[in-house]
């Protein structure tokens, strides 16, 4: 099963200090992480997820964090979306139907139309966005 990683995710496992750390630790062991699921992120949501963790633990640990992901889409365990104009402009197109939603990031848009495109529906993520569009996705508890 392929499974949608959000910003929220990787924060939360991240830092030990982030309110939902041991939730988002327990979900990702019991649900996200297994042989049989194979993970998807894009590289909008590691931008914002390094500039995110560049605040909250620092530099240090953010570059072995994201090192860590690189080696992982190395080894083939993590699928890295790229961030192509084409995808920018499809959730630009997205998010203009979503006129009554403004707390929803443009992030969150990039990942709608990836999760849509690779037909993904569950996603690895504290965020109800993802639930409050009404596109069938669901939020690994």
């Amino acid at each position: 099963m392929k499974i949608f990683v959000d910003t929220w995710g990787w924060v939360a496992v991240a830092d030990k200090k982030d309110a939902y750390h041991q939730e988002a630790v327990n979900t990702y062991n019991a649900q996200v992480l297994s042989d049989e699921n194979s993970l998807v992120t894009s590289e909008f949501v590691l931008m914002e997820t390094i500039t995110h963790l560049r605040q909250r633990i620092g530099h240090t640990r953010t570059m072995k964090w994201t090192n860590t992901v690189l080696e992982e889409e190395s080894l083939g365990n993590v699928t890295i979306v790229d961030a192509e104009h084409s995808l920018w402009r499809k959730s630009f197109t997205l998010l203009q139907r979503y006129a009554d939603k403004p707390e929803i990031s443009f992030v969150d848009f990039t990942s709608f139309v990836i999760m849509q495109e690779l037909n993904i529906t569950d996603v690895f993520s504290g965020d109800k966005h993802f639930e409050q569009v009404n596109l069938g996705f669901k939020i690994l508890r």
